[in-house]
């Protein structure tokens, strides 16, 4: 019991002098945010968070959004389940229907249409969406397997899990 109290009265005093004002920001459709549902969230080397959701990809500058759906041309599908950006700072979007990038320097979205190794493209769900240390972008597709693309030389391979 005096060890409990010792260090409560320990923990007490060093917030007390270390006194900081934190304050959080709730983001959610009322400010700007296009769905409550969030399934990926990213913040890019520009600093700019990116939020996929059931509803769209959002990208929020700290004060406001800017939104990308397939209503408005620069997405091929709205629900968002993986976001990951690559060594030439390329956002990489997942989807429910498959895989998709956004180009910084063009400011344009473009479905990823490679095809693999042996004939089959990324067309499912995107479960997981990650890089490796030399660039290449690993990609779990539901019923299709896992994926691997060498940004260096272009090649896409299929993993299929039997």
């Amino acid at each position: 019991y005096l060890l409990l109290v010792s260090v409560f009265n320990s923990l007490y005093s060093h917030a007390a002098l270390n006194e900081r004002q934190y304050s959080f920001l709730s983001l959610d459709i009322n400010n700007g945010l296009s769905q409550n549902t969030v399934h990926a969230i990213l913040q890019d080397r520009q600093g700019f968070m990116w939020f996929g959701t059931k509803d769209g990809l959002d990208r929020y500058d700290g004060i406001s959004f800017q939104t990308f759906m397939k209503e408005t041309g620069t997405l091929g599908n709205n629900f968002i389940t993986a976001l990951h950006e690559d060594n030439q700072g390329n956002i990489w979007i997942g989807t429910d229907v498959g895989l998709y990038v956004y180009s910084p320097q063009k400011e344009v979205i473009e479905r990823f249409q490679k095809k693999s190794d042996n004939g089959t493209g990324i067309d499912h769900t995107i479960l997981t969406l990650v890089g490796d240390k030399e660039g290449g972008i690993w990609t779990t597709v539901q019923g299709q397997g896992a994926f691997y693309y060498d940004t260096l030389s272009g090649q896409l391979t299929n993993y299929q899990l039997y």
